[in-house]
This record gives C-alpha cells, sequence and structure tokens, in this order.
C-alpha cells in the first residue's frame, strides 16, 4: 500500500481565569490519491478526498507551581473512499470507507524541584470500528478490510531549564500490543505495540521560539496469518523521527 494522509488542526484556547481554560478547534484529514497492490493480483487506486471533524478539550494550571491538567478530544471523521481496481486487466469501481477513529489525551505536567518538570501523558484512541474498507461490488472476492483494536498509549518524562532561554527533555513513551503472542489475522497489521525514547531541545530568541527533537521507536513483532492461507512475519522494525517547530509570540 502507498497512502499519504495528511492531518491539519486550526486550535484555539479561551481562557476564563488564570487557572481554566477550554480548548476547541476543527481537524482535518487529506487523502492523497492512494494505491493498493495484492497478490490476487488486484491493484486498487483509490481517489483523493479530505473531511473535517472537531476538537475540544479543557484545562487546569497552576502557574506558582507549573502545574498544568489539560483533556483533549477529537472526534471520528468518517471519509468515504472511491476509486478503481484492476483486476485481470479490466478496471472495476470501488466504494469504501476510511475511518480517522476519535482520540481522547490527557496530559499532564507539574514542578519538582527548581527548574525541573514532571510530564506525563494518556492517549486512548478507538480503533475498534475505525477500519478500512474497499468493496468491489462487481467481484465480492475482491473486498478489503482491516480488524483493528482499542490502543492505549502512556509517556513519562522529565523537562529541565537549562538557562533563561534554553530548555531540554527526555521522554520515554509505550503502547501494549493488543495481539496476543504477536499473532494478528488482518493483513493490516504490522506491528504489536512499541516503546519511543525521545529527546527534545527549546531555545527562546525575543518572540520566537524554536523547538526540535528525535525519537527512536522500537516496534512489536507480529506474524500475519491470512484467511487465504497467506502469512506475513514483521520482525526488528525500528522509526526514528527527527522534528523542529518554529512558534511565535504575540
Amino acid at each position: 500500500a502507498d497512502v499519504k494522509l495528511n492531518t491539519q488542526a486550526l486550535m484555539a484556547r479561551y481562557s476564563f481565569s488564570d487557572k481554566y481554560s477550554i480548548i476547541g478547534g476543527v481537524r482535518k484529514a487529506e487523502l492523497k490519491d492512494s494505491t493498493l497492490n495484492t497478490v490476487a493480483p488486484a491493484d486498487y487506486s483509490i481517489d483523493a478526498i479530505d473531511k473535517s471533524g472537531m476538537v475540544y478539550g479543557l484545562a487546569y494550571e497552576r502557574p506558582d507551581i507549573a502545574l498544568k491538567f489539560e483533556v483533549l478530544r477529537s472526534e471520528k471523521i468518517t471519509v468515504g473512499l472511491t476509486g478503481n481496481v484492476t483486476f485481470s486487466g479490466s478496471p472495476l469501481p470501488v466504494t469504501g470507507t476510511l475511518v480517522i477513529p476519535e482520540a481522547t489525551s490527557i496530559n499532564f505536567q507539574t514542578g519538582i524541584m527548581e527548574n525541573t518538570l514532571l510530564m506525563a501523558s494518556a492517549h486512548n484512541v478507538k480503533w475498534k470500528g475505525s477500519d478500512v474498507e474497499l468493496d468491489v461490488a462487481a467481484i465480492p472476492a475482491l473486498n478489503q478490510a482491516s480488524n483493528f483494536s482499542n490502543t492505549n498509549s502512556y509517556s513519562l518524562g522529565l523537562g529541565r531549564r537549562l538557562n533563561d532561554a534554553t530548555s531540554a527533555s527526555l521522554t520515554y513513551s509505550w503502547e501494549k500490543g493488543t495481539n496476543p503472542n504477536g499473532a494478528s489475522t488482518s493483513p493490516f497489521t504490522m506491528s504489536n505495540g512499541s516503546e519511543t525514547l525521545s529527546a527534545g531541545v527549546q531555545h527562546k530568541i525575543g518572540s520566537i521560539t524554536i523547538s526540535g527533537g528525535i525519537s527512536y521507536t522500537k516496534v512489536g513483532d507480529v506474524d500475519v496469518t491470512h484467511s487465504s492461507g497467506l502469512t506475513a512475519s514483521y520482525a526488528g522494525n525500528s522509526v526514528t523521527a527527527v522534528g523542529i517547530k518554529f512558534g511565535y509570540n504575540f
């Protein structure tokens, strides 16, 4: 599969006081032209489409001890799919759905000593029922579908202010696998949980904030046994990501 899904969000925060605030916004999921090749052999082409959903939450803060507790919730986004599949040289119409699942995040931080923060978060995603489905009315045997399970992920980290302009952080994150013993029957399953170590640095220059970081993720192994009898084994995989962000305060 060659699929690119871009997500953008426009967020706003309104503070009732120095302690309480609410958060709201819109999240847009944009699917680019995508392809899926199978051993049938059948080659699927999916048309580009975009869809939006709401994001909302609330926050409680105690600036005197650098405490912040935030709950964010993202609505489910159901995207209708169209395209075609080439099978035995003949193009056939394809319809289907792609669901961006609803998600809830809890973020927490508090000062534990001078210039040092303890940070923690929990993230629940309702993947169950938020599957990818491709339907070929002319030949139902060419239908494709995923079978996901809900996930919970967590992170724990420390942040340290090095001086008035620079701070750094180190975070450990983990997600428990949902496939017992790494076994799955869904061809869309390519991992079984993960562990991530991340390091970041933030530097302020006047009203500009520059943040950068790197993370390394060890992905859990999984063995897939499909109903067709075909099997796949994903083992020893990892992901390294590097990011940078620019912010302007006004």
